[in-house]
């Protein structure tokens, strides 16, 4: 991955698709009202459909979530950096366009140096979605980017051929809620049993 093409790309408001821990992304600046409202139109995303943000380190997530509760903790030791999106309550600094007008934004550290590396250099999260056009086949090698989608894309990376295995996705409150399955769902039913609602 050329690191500094995609810190160049993200910071000019542009956007790029690149592997992520599951599927190919887009991915850009999710500080920027005008990059948000593009990953939308670009992915002909519905408005009430959130995208999820990725950060580089704790002190970022302190940045943009209201409270780390004492279960998102353990869940964060065990499975960060990972495939998994933990449903945080958000701080006013997230926009409501990333959450749907909600109050809870997806989050997640991922495991890969590359993209870590390019949101410590930018010191702001990236929004993620996946970089197919919503209701199609998510791309998991280049080779299946739409030319609809790549047009308005700046910078590509070509990682090969990915898995295609979902995050997961939990909410916590008293307990965890799973929302979507995802690999991890298993070990997270086994090793947090007793906090599974």
């Amino acid at each position: 991955m050329n690191i500094e093409k995609l810190v160049e790309v993200v910071r000019n408001g542009g956007i790029a698709v690149i592997p992520t821990d599951t599927i190919y992304g887009i991915v850009g600046d999710a500080t920027n009202i005008d990059v948000i409202h593009k990953v939308y139109e670009v992915k002909r995303r519905d408005y009430s459909k959130p995208l999820i943000l990725m950060v580089a380190s704790i002190d970022m997530l302190e940045r943009y979530v209201d409270v780390i509760g004492e279960l998102e903790k353990k869940l964060i030791d065990k499975y960060w950096p990972g495939k998994l999106t933990i449903l945080f309550k958000k701080k006013d600094n997230v926009s409501d366009l990333i959450t749907s007008g909600g109050d809870f934004v997806g989050i997640r550290y991922p495991d890969n140096n590359d993209i870590i590396e390019v949101i410590s250099r930018l010191d702001k999260p990236l929004i993620s979605t996946s970089c197919n056009i919503s209701s199609k086949e998510v791309i998991t090698d280049v080779g299946m980017l739409e030319d609809d989608i790549s047009k308005y894309v700046s910078y590509v990376y070509d990682g090969g051929v990915l898995s295609n295995t979902s995050s997961t996705i939990v909410k916590v409150t008293d307990k965890i809620e799973i929302i979507r399955e995802g690999e991890l769902a298993t070990l997270i039913r086994k090793e947090f049993s007793g906090d599974i609602r």
